[in-house]
């Protein structure tokens, strides 16, 4: 009667164990969706208005050439060096987005498989415990002729 009861709380000690591994795989998984979804919704913002947001000082002042000769810089200059940082921007923008939805991609497998699996092992462990921990019947040997009754 006691080593029943010692497999019994041996076996919902592994049951636990299994299901926290595969509600924290799925915790990580989820993770995984939100920073993806995230990184690929900056991403898409940033290619499609790159403009928005821009900091002046990102297009507006570069290092002199000659530090002890300072030179001011004209309209032209200043669209160009503008119109730069906003093609660096989008390219960026559209790196982000394709970077978020490989992460995504990568975290919505880890989250479904290991979210059914531990769903089917929690509902498994809610069954009788007589039927879990029974052995199963062990076949006839070959080597003995079958029993007629």
């Amino acid at each position: 009667m006691a080593a029943d009861s010692t497999l019994e709380s041996q076996a919902a000690k592994r049951s636990w164990v299994v299901l926290l591994y595969f509600y924290m795989a799925a915790l990580v998984g989820l993770g995984f969706v939100i920073t993806g979804l995230t990184l690929a919704l900056f991403g898409a913002k940033n290619a499609l208005f790159p403009g928005l947001g821009l900091p002046r000082y990102s297009y507006q002042y570069d290092f002199p050439q000659d530090p002890n000769k300072p030179e001011e810089r004209t309209e032209e200059q200043l669209r160009a060096s503008k119109d730069r940082a906003i093609d660096e921007r989008r390219d960026s923008g559209l790196d982000s987005m394709l970077s978020g939805l490989i992460i995504a991609g990568v975290g919505t497998p880890v989250l479904v498989w290991h979210l059914k699996r531990g769903r089917a092992l929690s509902a498994a462990a809610d069954k009788p415990a007589a039927t879990t921990l029974s052995t199963p019947p062990t076949p006839p040997s070959p080597l003995q002729p079958p029993s007629v009754p």
